[in-house]
């Protein structure tokens, strides 16, 4: 009979599954948006990606020891977030503006022009 040796990897390559962070969104006339909790995450942390009309919102907080300090114990801290969101043919993505303050990235994604309701007068 034959046995092989099973391992386990280290913690440090083990994957975790990212975790969907809570989000909400808003809509108006001009456009909508989206507001993302990433407690702990970096702007270096975090990458936003526009294929077509996904968008895709990838963070990982990592937290560090300062120099000097040793681990006691590990609370498992670090995170892996991910989101995607569709944005229908409405909203122009490529003129999308964000900002990532506090651990709450906002995204702005206007209204395409040719979507938005105009007024016809009436000869």
């Amino acid at each position: 009979m034959n046995t092989q040796e099973i391992t386990t990897p280290p913690a440090s390559e083990i994957q975790e599954t990212p975790i969907r962070p809570y989000f909400r969104t808003q809509e108006d006339e001009d456009g909508a948006t989206l507001i993302v909790a990433l407690p702990g995450v970096k702007k270096d942390d975090l990458k936003l990606t526009l294929h077509e009309s996904n968008l895709k919102i990838e963070a990982e907080r990592c937290d560090t020891l300062p120099e000097g300090w040793r681990m006691h114990r590990d609370t498992g801290a670090s995170r892996r977030y991910a989101l995607n969101v569709h944005l229908t043919s409405r909203f122009d993505g490529t003129n999308t503006s964000a900002s990532l303050e506090d651990g709450i990235l906002t995204l702005r994604v206007p209204v395409r022009e040719e979507a938005k309701p105009r007024h016809i007068a009436v000869g």
